[in-house]
């Protein structure tokens, strides 16, 4: 999923998209390609937008990689899953679906295996983090003092940005609408589709700012 503005990347993707900025000389986007053909991935569609110009003259069909690179292009930007709906009707396997600005040593493979092993029609990643609140938290009844905790921390599940889809749930797409993907897991669980969670404990960063640029880029992906 490679087609978004990248806001909150300006000025850096301004003249740029998100997924080609480099880290450590070398595209998110070729790092993350390079992690799913060293794990027997072959065949790719990248979903693209903003400055697609850039990505396609970059992977063109993907012969230099030994696979094969199609694109879904996005008239207009329909979400992190909206796109979907643009792969062709010939596919029946589960696909593996990621973000273009995500990195992370995790074996896309593992998850192809957990979405079939747990009889999964969509199967997304999570990782757990926790959050310390650098205060003293009270909880009241009324006026009165009920508990009262210091600087407590909390763990919590956060999605990601990689799943694994049967095409059977992309028939839940609008055609042409801006769908993202919590959206349509959401709608698939209330169809009694069965989503799973897959946790991963891997290196995984999302490059969502200039400070997690940095981090990303001073870990140096081969």
């Amino acid at each position: 999923m490679a087609g978004g503005k990248g806001t909150r990347l300006r000025p850096d993707t301004e003249s740029c998209p998100k997924p080609m900025l480099e880290i450590d000389g070398k595209p998110i986007l070729e790092i993350i390609l390079d992690n799913c053909i060293s794990n027997g991935f072959r065949y790719f569609y990248i979903s693209v937008n903003y400055l697609k110009e850039q990505i396609i003259d970059y992977f063109s069909d993907g012969t230099r990689w030994g696979v094969s690179i199609k694109y879904l292009v996005e008239d207009k930007p329909l979400g992190t899953a909206g796109s979907l709906q643009l792969l062709p009707d010939s596919i029946t396997e589960p696909i593996l679906v990621l973000n273009g600005d995500i990195l992370t040593r995790f074996n896309p493979r593992d998850l192809i295996d957990f979405h079939i092993r747990n009889g999964a029609q969509a199967t997304l990643c999570a990782r757990e983090v926790s959050f310390t609140i650098p205060f003293g938290i009270v909880q009241t009844d009324g006026t009165y003092l009920t508990t009262f905790s210091e600087k407590p921390t909390f763990q919590y599940l956060v999605n990601v940005g990689v799943y694994s889809i049967d095409p059977r749930i992309l028939k839940l797409l609008r055609p042409n609408y801006y769908t993202d993907m919590p959206t349509l897991l959401d709608s698939a669980r209330k169809r009694n589709y069965r989503v799973a969670v897959c946790p991963i404990h891997d290196y995984w960063i999302d490059i969502g700012s200039h400070k997690s640029l940095r981090l990303a880029d001073s870990f140096r992906y081969p």
